[in-house]
């Protein structure tokens, strides 16, 4: 499959910037039919929504997508590994952060590609491993008994794709702290993450760019971006 302009670079941005880069990424032209794969509770979607058109969102969570309430975002229940959507109905796709709680990605990667129209574009995002030799380390760090994917295992889903651009994201000295707040409400599970992070390996603390204080723990993450088309 051919591999049309593609390079890598990385970029240091803010984490408030991060959804406007992620949306820079798209090429300056009409969507007339949109689609997001894990709306959650709806922050891209707000911002598609505003800035390039309505769209419809699904996620596997009825409680997520009830929080969102918005005249030009239609939510559905739905499955990755199984869009119900008719072959080529839509102008452009867009996931983030989501391929690590599916289950069969080569599977979802192929329904994304049977529901893009021809010369539709399906942009896609996920935090990754900062180098993928630490790749089990990341995984144990998180603490979730999930896998998060690495660049190169992210790369070859997109084989049946025409590559645009992709970049990596760096969000500095990120806290520890504040994402357990919002995704931990085991305090036993929360301690055992903390730990782990202060027992990690030199490689990943000079990676992270590893920094303890008194209350916090603070460190870089990567988001990997491509934009591709069918």
């Amino acid at each position: 499959m051919k591999r049309a302009g593609k390079y890598n670079k990385t970029s240091w941005v803010k984490d408030e910037d991060f959804i406007d880069a992620f949306l820079r990424m798209l090429p300056d032209q009409t969507f007339n039919s949109i689609l997001e794969i894990g709306i959650g509770t709806g922050a891209i979607a707000e911002k598609v929504a505003k800035n390039i058109g309505p769209l419809i969102g699904i996620d596997i969570s009825k409680e997520m997508i009830s929080e969102i309430d918005h005249q030009n975002i239609t939510t559905m229940i739905g499955d990755a590994h199984k869009l119900e959507f008719d072959d080529n109905t839509f102008d452009l796709i867009y996931m983030r952060n989501v391929i690590h709680y599916i289950d069969n990605p080569d599977l979802a990667f192929s329904e994304i590609y049977r529901c893009l129209k021809q010369g539709g574009h399906f942009l896609f995002s996920q935090v990754v491993p900062l180098e993928d030799s630490i790749s089990e380390e990341y995984d144990w760090l998180v603490g979730r008994d999930i896998h998060y994917p690495t660049q190169k295992e992210i790369t070859k889903l997109f084989l049946k794709f025409s590559i645009i651009r992709q970049k990596n994201y760096i969000l500095k000295k990120q806290s520890i702290m504040n994402w357990l707040d919002n995704t931990c409400n085991n305090e036993s599970k929360r301690q055992k993450i903390i730990n782990r992070h202060r027992r990690a390996s030199e490689a990943y603390k000079s990676l992270a760019n590893f920094e303890e204080t008194e209350n916090d723990i603070r460190v870089n993450i990567k988001h990997f971006i491509i934009i591709v088309n069918k």
